[in-house]
């Protein structure tokens, strides 16, 4: 190459230093939100179904009572397994992951933690019942009422890809929680409540008609709380697909 060649490619090169970098604004896709894409719930205009929870949870992160009634006879505090690589000897339980990292679950403040933080790196999914437990808790809370056909479902808000249109009125005020509420055949728990087709939404609380139940995934926490009957929850804590522990209404967790 000769020497004005190289000045050619000087040249060139600087002028293309010179061009001005585009510039690109990035926004969010706006999923479009609408109640069609839930068949099986119907939105609450009113709210009277949800007295029994305006009544009876006014405190907030106190202790179990703070998230379901505390009136039901039983309790069941039901975690949310780990999600691993695929991988057939992951350990996906709380119990297996305490004995791989020597860990000791105390409260409810090193168990929120260890969801998300321990020596394994993995994750428990937060303010999400997978969708494999909704379908093991369906078949224990079905007979266990008297209006399977007429549930409650109340979903928080302030997720980002909830199905509920921005503004939906009337909420469900509970304690620093505010939540749009359904209703619906006690089946409708499997509903997704997001807009994106590939993931999955639970509910964070819901009842039957009869409140002879209560299910809550507080969005903090990467366990569920189930309150009702004691052999509806003796029959929850006895089922090997879950992994639950007995707590209380009074309990810290």
């Amino acid at each position: 190459m000769y020497l004005r060649d190289f000045g050619r490619l000087f040249d060139f090169m600087r002028g293309i230093h010179r061009e001005p970098t585009p510039q690109f604004e990035l926004r969010a896709v706006e999923r479009p939100r609408s109640l069609s894409q839930l068949p099986l719930l119907t939105h609450l205009e009113a709210l009277d179904a949800a007295d029994w929870l305006v009544a009876s949870l006014t405190t907030f992160a106190r202790n179990v009572s703070s998230f379901l009634p505390g009136d039901l006879p039983t309790y069941a505090r039901v975690y949310h397994p780990f999600d691993g690589d695929g991988l057939e000897n992951d350990p996906r339980t709380w119990r297996e992951l305490e004995a791989l990292t020597g860990e000791k679950l105390r409260d409810r403040a090193t168990a929120a933690d260890f969801a998300l933080h321990n020596a394994t790196n993995m994750q428990a999914r937060v303010g999400n019942l997978p969708l494999p437990l909704i379908e093991v808790l369906v078949e224990h809370l079905a007979p266990a009422t008297t209006t399977p056909e007429l549930c409650y479902f109340a979903v928080w808000e302030g997720h980002g890809d909830s199905v509920a249109p921005p503004g939906l009125k009337p909420k469900l005020e509970l304690p620093n929680r505010a939540y749009d509420v359904f209703s619906g055949p006690v089946g409708a728990a499997r509903t997704s409540l997001s807009v994106i087709p590939f993931s999955h939404q639970s509910a964070n609380l819901w009842w039957p008609a009869d409140q002879a139940w209560c299910v809550a995934t507080e969005i903090d926490f990467a366990w569920t709380y189930v309150g009702g009957a004691r052999d509806c929850i003796a029959a929850v804590l006895a089922d090997p697909r879950l992994e639950a522990v007995e707590t209380n209404a009074l309990a810290d967790w």
